[in-house]
């Protein structure tokens, strides 16, 4: 599920208020780090982790959903993450949405392309040398 979807499917309701303690609670650590300065430059190179973290300390610091809404850091779960909520375990977690993914594939694709080809053309020269 999309995390706007998920956010719509709380808002307003018991569930909401859960959700919010427990995201208080387990990224208190994260919220603190971030305000470090040392630290939070240096998470904020992290691609596509560094801005999800930053979004999960915003949430953290929020007292409702729609006051989450507000920030500039809902945009970056809302696009970029899909999440789910289980209220009876009180386990959130947030995996790659679709987009992210095609991205990490693009890369690895490329990456594994630059390295193949500098095997070949290595592998062209040491044959060109020997003779």
């Amino acid at each position: 599920m999309k995390f706007s979807e998920f956010c719509d499917s709380i808002e307003n309701t018991e569930q909401e208020q859960q959700f919010l303690q427990y995201v208080k609670e387990e990224y208190r650590e994260t919220k603190e780090a971030i305000e470090d300065e040392n630290s939070a430059a240096a998470i904020k190179r992290i691609p596509f982790v560094g801005k999800m973290v930053f979004a999960l300390a915003a949430l953290a610091d929020c007292e409702s959903l729609a006051e989450f809404r507000e920030s500039e850091y809902y945009p970056v779960l809302v696009d970029d993450w899909d999440a789910s909520y289980d209220p009876d375990t009180g386990k959130f977690s947030l995996g790659a949405s679709a987009k992210v993914k095609k991205q990490a594939a693009k890369i690895f694709f490329v990456v594994v392309g630059i390295i193949a080809v500098l095997l070949i053309f290595c592998k062209i020269r040491r044959r060109k040398k020997a003779v």
